[in-house]
């Protein structure tokens, strides 16, 4: 898979805090196969937590009348160390099956290090929005969230329900030289699903290569223009209804990062972002 001239090689999945958002873990084995990506099941074993946990002012809430107390460290720690088996497992048992190579990682540190260290133009990092209300604001999800938008590298948002498993690939477009129609391009052919084109009225300028474009991909391809811009994420998840898409692609600043979890939650399907076409690339497209 391409973007931009840029060949996808991988994904590198942020696993899950809990066992009950694992399901997902295989859904996103299986786009995998479908796009030919390797897999690794990223686990972070976030230790600042042992560090806070030692400051004389943290405590827990105990039950059974004991009231507020001090964390231990040490079981802290272990807690920590049977998580990371734990994901392990879990991950193992949900990719069993998967046709591409997959892998695990256990990492420890804080996300933004590790993303940073990991992660390449060639990685779509994958984020899944835990089914808990309260996992979603914890620090182990946001400093997952904020490391993935801030790697050089596409992100992918799945949200913690999936409502559909075929429809249209919809590409958000802001010019019709945007990153995002390539990569949706490669999601249509590589699902056999229709390409949606929804940008600003100079998307229509495509019109003279749709014939071209659906015999590359295999698939028919649509063209509509945006009914507001600058984007608005709740009037996008109203545009989109009529769709009933099964992925969504833009390319970053489209709109701002923290609205595309808002966005796949409200559509319920995975939202993926795509770093902008380099200025040489541009000129080429125009050619």
């Amino acid at each position: 898979m391409t973007q931009s001239g840029i060949e996808f090689k991988r994904m590198v999945l942020g696993l899950p805090q809990s066992a009950s958002d694992y399901p997902m873990v295989g859904m996103i084995a299986k786009l995998a196969e479908l796009l030919h990506l390797n897999l690794v099941g990223m686990f972070m074993d976030d230790r600042s937590l042992i560090q806070i946990a030692g400051l004389p002012c943290v405590r827990e809430l105990r039950p059974l009348g004991t009231g507020w107390q001090p964390i231990d460290i040490n079981t802290l720690a272990a807690d920590l160390e049977r998580g990371a088996a734990t994901a392990q497992r879990l991950f193992t048992e949900a990719v069993r099956n998967c046709s591409v190579e997959t892998s695990f990682r256990a990492e420890k540190g804080l996300a933004a290090d590790v993303i940073d260290a990991l992660a390449t133009a060639q990685d779509i990092i994958v984020v899944i929005e835990p089914k808990n209300p309260a996992e979603r604001v914890t620090q182990q999800f946001t400093r997952l969230v904020d490391a993935a938008f801030h790697a050089a590298a596409a992100v992918m948002v799945v949200p913690s329900r999936v409502a559909r498993s075929a429809g249209p690939i919809i590409a958000v477009a802001a010019s019709p030289v945007d990153s995002s129609i390539n990569a949706a391009a490669r999601l249509a052919a590589a699902t056999r699903e229709k390409l949606v084109v929804l940008g600003p009225s100079d998307i229509l300028e495509l019109g003279s290569s749709l014939s071209s474009l659906a015999e590359s991909i295999g698939a028919p391809v649509e063209l509509a223009r945006m009914t507001t811009t600058p984007l608005d994420v709740m009037t996008l998840a109203g545009d989109l209804h009529r769709w009933k898409e099964r992925l969504v692609v833009m390319s970053r600043g489209m709109m701002k990062d923290s609205q595309a979890p808002t966005l796949a939650s409200l559509r319920s399907i995975p939202v993926v972002i795509t770093e902008p076409p380099r200025p040489s690339e541009v000129s080429e497209r125009k050619r």
